[in-house]
């Protein structure tokens, strides 16, 4: 009997694999995309939009409510219902830019995959949804500094929680985003060792670890003061901490399930 399965001539890399169909595209699609299409990384909503709605929830639930504790915790001398539409807007915007923050960096250089290698592709994907993550932060800032009408004292416990919050966002939660498509894109080509995998996510995690205990050990620490309004302070500090460290172990429990799903 004939062999006709093609022989892989020396040096020829390995055939791509087709995974299209476990991230939400057809056959059909690809074939009618052409082979630009074919080698662009997908987008993580195609896959994980769960991940992307919680994540985006979350930190939008704590942009609005470091303004909520700034403006009852400071005192403001705005109206009822120009801080309830303040937050709310702050809410919709911070959650609008969150999301689209994962999405529209892919649909902007989706086309130019061929022009950059696939590490340069996602950094610079990486790098628009930084400047827009820090465009809402200063938005977020300003309109929080208006809430508190300038006190320097409110100013500067909004300027360090927006500097955690977005450092958080674009590092830990953007960057294992980042890792987990450019390990799908080695993963189709085969060209993946499980044994760097394993050992980045053991490091990034011992990392993440050390910073938060350390940032942990500093709020405890506002947590036991005997300032005015004690209480409500260290609620704050609670939510934030519960939040922030939920969020991070959540986007591990992500990542680590989407790492095994490849």
């Amino acid at each position: 009997m004939e062999n006709n399965e093609p022989v892989q001539k020396t040096g020829v890399p390995p055939r791509q694999r087709n995974l299209s169909a476990r991230y939400g595209q057809s056959d059909t699609a690809n074939l009618a995309t052409g082979p630009v299409e074919d080698d662009v990384i997908p987008a993580i909503n195609l896959k994980h939009p769960v991940f992307l709605l919680i994540s985006s929830v979350g930190f939008a639930a704590l942009y609005t409510e470091v303004l909520f504790f700034a403006a009852t915790y400071y005192g403001n001398s705005l109206g009822t219902g120009l801080n309830i539409a303040l937050m709310a807007g702050v809410f919709l915007l911070t959650f609008g830019v969150m999301y689209t923050s994962f999405t529209l960096p892919h649909r902007q250089y989706r086309s130019r995959f061929n022009n950059y290698s696939p590490i340069i592709f996602l950094a610079t994907q990486w790098t628009m949804a930084i400047m827009m993550i820090l465009a809402v932060t200063g938005l977020a800032f300003v309109a929080g500094i208006f809430l508190v009408d300038g006190k320097l004292d409110a100013v500067g416990e909004l300027l360090r929680s927006y500097a955690l919050y977005s450092i958080v966002a674009m590092i830990v939660i953007h960057g294992l985003v980042i890792i987990v498509r450019y390990i799908r894109f080695l993963y189709e080509r085969e060209m993946h060792e499980s044994y760097k995998i394993v050992s980045l996510t053991g490091v990034l995690a011992v990392v993440i670890l050390v910073v938060t205990l350390f940032l942990f050990q500093f709020d405890l620490g506002r947590m036991g003061g005997n300032l005015p309004n004690q209480g409500w302070l260290a609620l704050h500090l609670s939510i934030r901490d519960i939040t922030l460290i939920g969020l991070t172990f959540f986007a591990f429990l992500w990542h680590g399930t989407a790492l095994a799903d490849h």
